[in-house]
């Protein structure tokens, strides 16, 4: 039976008591699966590449990493450098970013190398989204900022360039409180992406320019924010544990809404979580919406009625809720993975540096997961030839020429300029002392 289910419920909480995430059927609201370990953060629970299930540990510098085949213990453990505020993986599960105190840490999954670590954040990120084309992914923090990032760019840089820091596409600073959500829609670089802050507004803004379109006001601090797949509503979810409904084509189109809690506006409201509402998920058809929050309990919504079909409920603040579309894997409980997830590197990777490497391989960018070859281990789905692989290795090992070639011009460079200097300070000294020797007969 759990092999017709076509959506489900993916949640966490911060206690771990039962387990740290479960798999919820949405018609009978019994478990289809369940992952034991420690609690979950807030904003760091992931899938990645449909073989896996991570999960930011809630107090220590852990990333937990589930095996989607098996579920009966924690298949592996990333130690970080500090505890993951906020997770996010690539649409295509090459690259995983994560937020460390003001830190945007960035990891290619087939090596585990960190490529990339991003300071521009003054304080702690919150929370990590990515376009739905995975050329761009979105930060928000403490410091109020939202960051737009291309991830193309940010690699470029941080590989050609020692302690180069990458500059963000653009700097979003009209929020005056913490950002605690972001969601980013459909439609790649041209998305609507919202944001939501505890200065009472969610603001609505395009990521290719980094516009705002629309800013909604309640009279409530805001700690959750989403958008059905058409991005006709957005759902805002409150410190109160109230849920605003906002219609976003709603006649006459206005830059400025202002939600209130008026007898008038009630039936734009989902009420019943006790405490704050800490996250939301639509479904696929925009019909229900998932709802976690500080009560102990994730609420299952029928958004037309407004009405509260299911109660999910937990020992501990649920911390992550979505709806989804559950991978074979997760439902069926057996085999293992096409390919090894690699651990995360702690220190930063140097390009044409080989500290980390075996035996003389050579790592290859933009390897997806399931497509990784090292040492003649061939993953299940890699479709590369010979030929493919000659031209890799050809081209690093020219790259490597090249810049021992660099370096060895840079030595000759700095030896003539010091040979240049002496000759130049020789001439100055004949010159002077001809002109003052010429003058003195005179």
């Amino acid at each position: 039976m759990a092999a017709h289910v076509l959506e489900a419920a993916l949640t966490s909480d911060t206690s771990g008591q039962l387990w740290s995430s479960c798999l919820w059927d949405l018609q009978s609201g019994t478990t289809l699966a369940t992952y034991k370990g420690d609690g979950s953060g807030p904003r760091g629970l992931c899938l990645l590449g449909n073989q896996y299930l991570l999960s930011a540990a809630n107090n220590k510098p852990l990333i937990h990493v589930w095996a989607l085949q098996r579920r009966d213990h924690v298949q592996q453990r990333m130690v970080c450098g500090g505890r993951v505020s906020a997770m996010a993986v690539s649409p295509d599960g090459n690259f995983v970013v994560a937020g460390i105190a003001e830190k945007i840490n960035i990891w290619q999954v087939c090596t585990g190398n960190l490529l990339a670590v991003l300071t521009r954040h003054y304080q702690g990120v919150t929370c990590l989204s990515f376009t739905d084309d995975g050329s761009h992914f979105l930060s928000a923090g403490d410091d109020n900022l939202v960051l737009v990032w291309p991830l193309h760019s940010v690699l470029s840089g941080a590989s050609t360039a020692v302690g180069h820091s990458p500059e963000p596409r653009h700097t979003l600073s009209h929020h005056s409180l913490p950002v605690t959500d972001l969601y980013c829609g459909c439609g790649g670089l041209q998305a609507r992406a919202a944001s939501a802050s505890l200065d009472q507004t969610c603001k609505l803004f395009e990521v290719s320019s980094g516009q705002v379109l629309m800013s909604v006001s309640f009279d409530v601090s805001i700690t959750s924010v989403t958008m059905d797949t058409a991005e006709t509503r957005l759902f805002a979810g409150g410190i109160n544990g109230n849920i605003h409904q906002v219609n976003l084509h709603a006649q006459p189109v206005q830059r400025e809404k202002h939600i209130e809690d008026t007898d008038d506006d009630q039936r734009q409201i989902f009420k019943g979580h006790g405490k704050q509402v800490t996250c939301l998920s639509v479904s696929m058809d925009g019909s229900q919406l998932l709802s976690g929050s500080h009560d102990h309990s994730a609420r299952l919504w029928d958004i037309p009625s407004m009405q509260c079909v299911r109660t999910f409920s937990h020992k501990g603040p649920v911390t992550n809720a979505m709806l989804l579309q559950p991978p074979s894997p997760m439902l069926s409980g057996r085999g293992k993975p096409s390919a090894l997830l690699q651990p995360f590197k702690r220190h930063l990777h140097i390009q044409g540096q080989g500290e980390d490497r075996e035996e003389g391989t050579r790592d290859t960018v933009d390897v997806r997961l399931g497509q990784y070859q090292k040492q003649g281990m061939v993953s299940e789905g890699l479709h590369q030839d010979y030929s493919d692989l000659k031209r890799v290795h050809s081209y690093t090992e020219q790259k490597d020429i090249q810049e021992k070639s660099e370096h060895v011009s840079k030595q000759d460079l700095e030896f003539e300029v010091k040979r240049l200097k002496h000759i130049n300070q020789e001439l100055y000294q004949y010159a002077a002392q001809n002109i003052f020797n010429s003058k003195g007969t005179s």
